[in-house]
């Protein structure tokens, strides 16, 4: 069996996490980001104060043995009343928290085996740690929103009070054969997990292989005008240590949906390196017709790892 672990946190790690869970002799784990603070994950870290459960909640969702209607209900995100903007699955881990002795671990296991998950997840840390953002201009941030909306570039990034990580993250990192980072947003999803003490050791400490997985559009507020250099850049100076492995996305993206995305001040991540490294493929993965969304194909992806884990 491999052990796989995969680091970040978003949309962008469960989309990959629909793939690799149907890889055959692969133990998955996900370690995920815990300084989320937008929308219900925000408000419930700050009136229950236990961690953000939107993104644990969606790769749970993500690595469930059988998506169905109870899955969609976890998903499910209220629009009206007093629960507007509350999603029913971050409300359920709270309530299991709760039920557990505000046992947050407890509360995730327990979830985890109603929908029997290929694969475990796990929080990078159980403190609540905001990120720490200062912009070339010298300007500093607390909070994960208030670091995206000002819209600059930032200098560097670093976390507000204790950090300690989670053991169980610690020992799944140690004990792998492969670890991924991303796909998800450069700094709130991926460098916000190598910040928490104890995960950046244990990575050169584990020998794995390392793999990064860069996105295919910028984040706006974020990455803006990042090319691959520029990430591949940034994940190298917060790791400490190389990648040995950078997938990037070759293929086309049509101009109507290149230019809905620079309306929201998104680009074609591009690119600018020669690199032995670098596996490029077609990626692209197109969803809601209406308004086309880009996302990595998750089933390509899984081949290009199954690959790399094979050699």
């Amino acid at each position: 069996m491999k052990n796989i672990v995969v680091i970040g946190g978003g949309t962008g790690l469960s989309q990959l996490l629909r793939g690799l869970k149907w890889l055959k002799e692969v133990n998955l784990t996900s370690i995920v980001a815990v300084t989320d603070e937008g929308g219900s994950s925000g408000i419930i870290r700050n009136d229950f104060e236990i961690p953000p459960p939107g993104d644990i909640r969606n790769n749970i969702i993500a690595l469930a043995e059988k998506e169905s209607l109870i899955t969609e209900l976890l998903g499910y995100r209220f629009n009206e009343g007093f629960l507007k903007n509350h999603n029913l699955g971050n409300i359920i881990l709270l309530a299991l928290t709760r039920i557990n002795n505000n046992n947050f671990p407890l509360a995730i296991k327990s979830l985890s085996e109603f929908l029997n998950i290929k694969g475990r997840v796990l929080p990078s840390s159980f403190e609540l740690i905001r990120i720490v953002g200062e912009f070339v201009d010298g300007t500093v941030v607390f909070g994960e929103k208030n670091l995206v909306s000002q819209n600059k570039k930032i200098s560097r990034v670093w976390l507000d009070g204790n950090s300690e990580a989670y053991e169980e993250s610690i020992t799944a990192i140690k004990n792998s054969d492969c670890i991924i980072f991303g796909p998800g947003s450069l700094y709130t999803s991926i460098i916000t997990n190598l910040l928490v003490k104890g995960i950046k050791e244990s990575i050169k400490e584990s020998k794995s292989k390392l793999i990064y997985i860069s996105n295919i559009m910028t984040q706006p507020g974020e990455t803006n005008e990042y090319n691959l250099s520029d990430h591949v850049e940034q994940i190298e100076y917060y790791l400490d240590y190389e990648v040995d492995y950078i997938i990037a996305n070759s293929g086309k993206i049509p101009n109507f949906i290149l230019n809905r995305y620079k309306k929201r001040n998104s680009s074609e991540v591009k690119i600018d390196m020669i690199d032995d490294r670098i596996i490029k493929d077609d990626l692209v993965y197109f969803i809601n017709e209406e308004k086309t969304i880009v996302r990595h194909d998750s089933t390509k992806l899984s081949k290009i790892i199954k690959n790399i884990i094979g050699d």
